[in-house]
Protein backbone atom coordinates (compact mmCIF):
# COMPACT_ATOMS: atom_id res chain seq x y z
CA UNK A 1 0.00 0.00 0.00
CA UNK A 2 1.33 3.39 -1.01
CA UNK A 3 0.64 6.81 0.33
CA UNK A 4 -2.97 7.58 1.25
CA UNK A 5 -4.77 9.47 -1.49
CA UNK A 6 -5.03 13.20 -0.82
CA UNK A 7 -8.59 14.47 -1.21
CA UNK A 8 -9.35 18.19 -1.42
CA UNK A 9 -12.35 19.18 0.71
CA UNK A 10 -13.61 22.61 -0.38
CA UNK A 11 -16.47 23.45 1.99
CA UNK A 12 -16.94 26.81 3.71
CA UNK A 13 -18.97 25.44 6.64
CA UNK A 14 -16.29 24.59 9.24
CA UNK A 15 -18.37 21.91 10.97
CA UNK A 16 -19.24 20.14 7.73
CA UNK A 17 -15.67 20.45 6.48
CA UNK A 18 -14.43 18.85 9.72
CA UNK A 19 -16.99 16.04 9.49
CA UNK A 20 -16.09 15.21 5.88
CA UNK A 21 -12.37 15.37 6.67
CA UNK A 22 -12.82 13.14 9.72
CA UNK A 23 -14.70 10.53 7.66
CA UNK A 24 -12.08 10.65 4.92
CA UNK A 25 -9.31 10.14 7.48
CA UNK A 26 -11.13 7.15 8.97
CA UNK A 27 -11.40 5.64 5.50
CA UNK A 28 -7.65 5.94 4.93
CA UNK A 29 -7.59 9.11 2.83
CA UNK A 30 -5.59 12.29 3.52
CA UNK A 31 -8.01 15.25 3.53
CA UNK A 32 -6.84 18.72 2.59
CA UNK A 33 -9.37 21.27 3.86
CA UNK A 34 -10.00 24.68 2.34
CA UNK A 35 -12.84 27.07 3.10
CA UNK A 36 -13.24 29.30 0.03
CA UNK A 37 -13.19 29.10 -3.74
CA UNK A 38 -9.85 30.85 -4.28
CA UNK A 39 -8.09 28.43 -1.93
CA UNK A 40 -9.92 25.52 -3.58
CA UNK A 41 -8.74 26.51 -7.05
CA UNK A 42 -5.18 27.04 -5.89
CA UNK A 43 -5.07 23.67 -4.11
CA UNK A 44 -6.69 21.83 -7.05
CA UNK A 45 -4.09 23.21 -9.45
CA UNK A 46 -1.00 23.14 -7.22
CA UNK A 47 -1.43 20.28 -4.77
CA UNK A 48 -1.11 16.61 -5.64
CA UNK A 49 -4.75 15.77 -4.94
CA UNK A 50 -6.54 12.70 -6.31
CA UNK A 51 -10.09 14.12 -6.14
CA UNK A 52 -12.06 17.21 -5.11
CA UNK A 53 -15.17 17.43 -2.96
CA UNK A 54 -16.49 20.86 -3.92
CA UNK A 55 -19.24 22.96 -2.38
CA UNK A 56 -20.96 25.32 -4.83
CA UNK A 57 -21.73 28.27 -2.56
CA UNK A 58 -18.39 29.51 -1.18
CA UNK A 59 -16.76 32.91 -0.68
CA UNK A 60 -14.54 34.58 -3.34
CA UNK A 61 -15.23 32.05 -6.14
CA UNK A 62 -18.20 29.73 -6.26
CA UNK A 63 -17.77 26.03 -6.90
CA UNK A 64 -18.99 26.30 -10.49
CA UNK A 65 -16.25 28.86 -11.27
CA UNK A 66 -13.69 26.62 -9.55
CA UNK A 67 -14.87 23.62 -11.59
CA UNK A 68 -14.69 25.60 -14.86
CA UNK A 69 -11.14 26.75 -14.10
CA UNK A 70 -9.99 23.27 -13.08
CA UNK A 71 -11.29 21.90 -16.39
CA UNK A 72 -9.88 24.89 -18.34
CA UNK A 73 -6.47 24.02 -16.87
CA UNK A 74 -7.04 20.52 -18.31
CA UNK A 75 -6.98 18.89 -14.88
CA UNK A 76 -9.03 15.71 -15.10
CA UNK A 77 -9.42 15.36 -11.35
CA UNK A 78 -12.57 13.60 -10.23
CA UNK A 79 -14.88 16.29 -8.79
CA UNK A 80 -17.88 15.64 -6.58
CA UNK A 81 -20.15 18.65 -6.18
CA UNK A 82 -21.93 19.16 -2.85
CA UNK A 83 -24.80 21.61 -2.93
CA UNK A 84 -28.01 22.69 -1.28
CA UNK A 85 -29.22 23.35 -4.84
CA UNK A 86 -31.35 20.34 -5.72
CA UNK A 87 -32.94 21.57 -8.94
CA UNK A 88 -32.28 19.39 -11.94
CA UNK A 89 -30.96 22.38 -13.91
CA UNK A 90 -28.22 23.00 -11.29
CA UNK A 91 -27.19 19.34 -11.36
CA UNK A 92 -27.23 19.28 -15.15
CA UNK A 93 -25.06 22.42 -15.36
CA UNK A 94 -22.44 21.02 -12.98
CA UNK A 95 -22.30 17.67 -14.76
CA UNK A 96 -22.14 19.35 -18.15
CA UNK A 97 -19.20 21.45 -16.98
CA UNK A 98 -17.28 18.33 -16.03
CA UNK A 99 -18.29 17.34 -12.50
CA UNK A 100 -18.12 13.58 -12.04
CA UNK A 101 -20.88 13.45 -9.45
CA UNK A 102 -23.40 15.72 -7.70
CA UNK A 103 -24.78 15.25 -4.21
CA UNK A 104 -27.35 17.44 -2.52
CA UNK A 105 -27.19 18.54 1.10
CA UNK A 106 -28.04 17.19 3.54
CA UNK A 107 -26.30 13.92 2.75
CA UNK A 108 -25.03 10.91 4.67
CA UNK A 109 -21.22 10.97 5.10
CA UNK A 110 -21.02 7.23 4.35
CA UNK A 111 -22.84 7.85 1.07
CA UNK A 112 -20.28 10.54 0.17
CA UNK A 113 -17.48 8.03 0.81
CA UNK A 114 -19.19 5.54 -1.51
CA UNK A 115 -19.52 8.20 -4.23
CA UNK A 116 -15.84 9.09 -3.77
CA UNK A 117 -14.79 5.45 -4.14
CA UNK A 118 -16.87 5.28 -7.34
CA UNK A 119 -15.24 8.32 -8.96
CA UNK A 120 -11.79 7.05 -7.93
CA UNK A 121 -12.56 3.63 -9.42
CA UNK A 122 -12.24 1.91 -6.04
CA UNK A 123 -15.81 0.62 -5.72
Amino acid sequence: MGEPKKILVAEDDPGLNRLISFKLGREGYRPLSVFDGKAALQAALEEDVEAVILDIMMPFLDGIQVLKRIRAANRQLPVIILSVKSREIDMHQALELGANDYMTKPFQPDELIEHLKQVLGEA
